[in-house]
């Protein structure tokens, strides 16, 4: 396919034609990989590394593969505009949530479920209403990388990692979260599996062959995994029946789907089907096309806005440009399409920066409330509540340090349950606001019904003083900054506030 030259094209119409692309192919609507592949010692590079996620994770610009420009707002190379259909609706539980992403390699030394259950009340106090537990089912031993290996690398989809405990410490947590008025989710990975997985010696029919018949990775890197073939139907059958056991006869509330661009959307959309009919779930793809949220999918991916955060802390792009990347997403997602927004995640901890490293003292805690105020999902990884310095690998035991700046906490459990507090920064409307702060200052509003919130960031290491911004439709009016409890008034459209150095203001319009 002409790929490559679409996208030099469409990276010309959003003004970005010196962007250096690095796409190497789509071999079909859910099949894509771009060439930054990043790896650790003996380790598989990240999936959203190497996903049809390359639609916001190409090295040269955000939405290198869609067309955008004022006069062309076509939302996919060939197909469609499908940013006038809707989303498929959502339960108000998905629409308001709180994801928590918790690795329980790296969460407690033992490892465990149960150590889990004991911090329930910690992790449901930083505001959470989501618990997303990555892989728990048995490692692969057959060409593992590192001494553990990859949690990615399954060699079970039936059973439990003994490393984490039993399938009845597994249900327990699920009872304990429920009981906290939580829902939990776990990673469905099912593009690939171990080496050692029985399926490969039962069904070797259900994997990818090569020309000379041998069964294949998903691409040269990820040597731990052996890549399967969603043509065959029986495996489409399987995978919907161990989907469904871990949601009916467990008590889970659905799955993040690892590398889900990367499996057929027709499946997905079959197995999101599937689901439905046991009971409402909650079904996150790591990926970015915007048809996967057409049928399939709640929530997909948001690295458009965590790739230019990337940008404007090291300098290369204005902070303004963080509200031109999420209107963008107007003439590219579906209406009402949910957005995952996250400052980290396993994978970016991993093989980015932890936050602290990323974005500096200061700048972490601007993105906190950033993503916590922001239209879409928020993400919190775990350890980020206590600003962890720490790269979380996938293929040891690297432990997260809950002593380091415990007072960060605090910030977490207060922006969350200011975000719990508002519906309007949960559920409301995003706009843009103008300001005199230049390039490093932004400015937005969240509006729900009569309720309304203004968001002003300044992205800067300097203090910005006095500076004004536009409240559109609003002559006078109070606010109150809910973190500081001051107070600030709305003079013929004016607001005047002062901001710190990374400061920011969440401010709420009194009745």
């Amino acid at each position: 396919m002409k790929l490559l030259s679409i996208a030099l094209v469409y990276a010309c119409l959003i003004g970005q034609a010196s962007a250096q692309l690095q796409i190497h192919s789509y071999a079909s609507s859910t099949e894509a990989m771009q060439s930054r592949i990043v790896t650790e010692p003996s380790g598989r590079g990240s999936s959203s590394d190497l996903l049809a996620a390359g639609l916001e994770r190409s090295n040269g610009a955000d939405y290198a593969l869609f067309a955008f420009s004022p006069k062309n707002k076509s939302a996919q190379p060939g197909g469609p505009d499908i940013s006038k259909e809707h989303a498929r609706p959502s339960v108000m539980w998905v629409k308001d949530a709180v994801i928590y992403e918790l690795y329980p390699r790296s969460f407690s030394k033992d490892e465990s479920f149960l150590s889990v259950i004991k911090k329930l009340p910690q992790i449901k106090k930083l505001g959470v209403t989501v618990l997303w537990i990555m892989p728990i089912n048995p490692i692969g031993k057959l060409h593992r990388k590192g001494p553990l290996g990859s949690p990615y690398s399954i060699s079970n989809y039936y059973g439990i990692n003994p490393e984490y405990g039993t399938l009845a410490d597994f249900k327990k947590l699920v009872r304990a979260v429920h009981a906290a008025g939580l829902h939990i989710i776990m990673d469905a990975v099912l593009n690939h599996t171990a080496w050692d997985n029985p399926l490969i010696n039962e069904h070797p029919n259900w994997y990818k062959h090569d020309s000379t018949g041998k069964i294949v990775p998903p691409n040269p890197d990820w040597t731990d995994v052996a890549q399967l073939n969603y043509a065959n139907k029986n495996l489409r059958r399987y995978m919907i029946n161990m989907l469904k056991y871990w949601v009916k006869d467990v008590g889970i509330d659905g799955f993040r789907c690892d590398a889900a661009e990367l499996v057929p959307l027709s499946f997905w959309e079959e197995a999101r089907a599937a689901l439905d009919s046991i009971k409402p779930v909650m079904m996150l793809a790591e990926g970015a096309k915007p048809d996967l949220q057409l049928k399939a999918f709640d929530l997909t991916y948001s690295w458009n806005v965590y790739n230019v955060l990337g940008k404007i802390f090291k300098g290369k792009a204005p902070a303004v440009a963080l509200d031109s990347t999420l209107v963008r997403e107007r003439y590219v997602y579906p209406i009402g399409a949910l957005r995952m927004r996250f400052n980290t995640n396993h994978d970016e901890n991993a093989y980015d920066a932890p936050s602290i490293e990323r974005y500096g003292p200061g700048g972490d805690s601007l993105t906190v409330a950033l993503i916590a105020t922001l239209p879409g999902v928020p993400l919190i990884y775990n350890g980020d509540e206590v600003g962890n310095p720490k790269r979380l690998s996938l293929f040891k035991q690297v432990l997260i340090d809950w002593k380091v700046r415990n007072g960060f906490r605090r910030l977490y459990e207060k922006i969350y349950l200011i975000r719990r507090s508002n519906p309007e920064l949960e559920l409301g409307t995003y706009g843009s606001l103008s300001s005199s702060g230049g390039d490093n200052v932004v400015a937005y509003e969240r509006r729900l019904s009569n309720k309304r919130a203004v968001c002003v960031f300044n992205f800067s290491s300097a203090p910005a003083t006095d500076i004004k911004v536009k409240v559109d439709g609003v002559k006078d009016a109070e606010l109150v900054d809910e973190v500081s409890g001051t107070k600030y008034k709305v003079n013929d459209g004016t607001l005047e506030l002062p901001l710190k150095s990374y400061g920011f203001r969440i401010l709420v319009m009194q009745k």
